[in-house]
């Protein structure tokens, strides 16, 4: 009789561990193979929660194994299973989460330069696309907090990662492939209902700290991202999109320095340049983006020439940049969405982050084309 898939930490079992395939034949196993190797056996685990905020659309655990013989298999693992919290499922649903994460441990993640998690395997536990994921531990990584800004080797290591990843899929032929990984235009439709919900509620609980100079330009951007997410789709290059790269879904390597990212739950083929640009906008404070963000950009821009990218000038990424940081809006109505009603926690989270986003739009000189979209989309 197959074990039932469990729906929380709590509902594991040693059988339904032993039955995923992917976690005795390595990373990258299908899960749905037979286990050859019936000698492996994990005869004992314990499972603990991930951090109190480690996801809003994923309820995260980790669970330790062990192993007969010792050693056969990952001392521990990650279990990401679709949130339990009724709201924050159904926003997952309407962003397709689960499904783009899924879609992108199976078609993408094993030669990322960004060096996502090892993936032994997922399972829909609903059979609705609620799939939940087995995952390498980044337990040794080194990992930085969402209300702390990251420093600038910090930032310059995720920004290193961000261009080889964009130059080795830049315009590559397999992110058009049907069901292989969502478009950035999908966003076009799905971000008319977050914004008609969300942002009453990010006004309600965060419209105090909206600078009042970035306030007028909410009603004009939110207007304006179904046509940006499609021109975006349709006149500029593409690449494969973290979709959420800011702080907490990067890690470091304690020796080299270098970056990982994990929680690939928004992943899309689009601009590069979104990633950047959200990038800024979730992790790095406004005084040294100002002093270093150009520097930053030009890095980027050299690494893409270096991984072959042709045809895009430094001009472009700028052009690029400042239309792209428009979606910023909209994404406020998402924040609305997900900690609206919260407590303290929440309320750090926005205080931190709503400055920076008004230090891109700054950055990239948003009131330049705020009030004359049609133009800038036009260009």
């Amino acid at each position: 009789m197959a074990e039932t898939n469990p729906r929380s930490l709590g509902e594991l079992s040693l059988a339904w561990l032993n039955a995923q395939a992917g976690l005795k034949q390595g990373p990258g196993a299908d899960p749905h193979q037979n286990d050859e190797d019936s000698s492996l056996r994990i005869t004992d685990f314990k499972a603990e929660p991930v951090g109190e905020t480690a996801g809003f659309l994923g309820d995260v655990g980790r669970i330790r194994l062990s192993w007969d013989p010792a050693g056969a298999g990952p001392e521990s693992v990650i279990v990401k299973f679709p949130t339990l919290r009724v709201s924050n499922l159904e926003t997952g649903k309407g962003l397709l989460a689960y499904e783009r994460e899924m879609r992108f441990y199976q078609n993408f993640s094993v030669d990322c330069p960004l060096s996502p998690p090892a993936f032994y395997g997922g399972s829909d536990v609903s059979g609705e696309g609620d799939y939940l994921l087995l995952m390498e531990d980044l337990e040794s990584f080194r990992f930085v907090s969402q209300l702390e800004g990251l420093s600038v080797q910090d930032a310059s290591a995720c920004m290193a990662g961000l261009a080889r990843m964009h130059a080795y899929y830049w315009e590559k032929p397999e992110l058009d492939v049907v069901d292989s990984l969502y478009q950035f235009s999908d966003w076009a439709d799905i971000y008319a209902p977050i914004i008609a919900t969300g942002w009453p509620l990010f006004q309600k609980d965060f419209g105090d700290l909206i600078p009042p100079e970035m306030l007028p330009m909410y009603e004009p951007g939110n207007a304006a991202a179904g046509a940006i997410f499609r021109y975006f789709s349709e006149r500029r290059p593409k690449t494969l999109l973290h979709g959420d790269a800011r702080i907490e879904n990067f890690c470091f390597d304690a020796s080299s320095g270098a970056a990982r990212a994990y929680d690939w739950q928004l992943a899309a083929a689009g601009p590069g340049i979104y990633d950047v640009m959200y990038f800024f906008a979730n992790s790095v404070a406004p005084d040294t983006l100002f002093e270093q963000g150009e520097s930053m950009l030009r890095d980027y821009h050299a690494g893409l020439l270096a991984g072959g990218v042709r045809g895009y000038s430094f001009s472009d990424l700028m052009r690029d940049g400042q239309l792209a940081a428009v979606l910023l809006f909209g994404f406020s109505s998402m924040v609305g969405n997900f900690l609206s009603n919260g407590g303290d926690t929440e309320r750090a989270i926005v205080e931190a982050t709503t400055p920076r986003y008004w230090g891109v739009c700054q950055f990239f000189k948003v009131d330049e084309i705020i009030h004359s979209l049609n133009g800038a989309l036009n260009h």
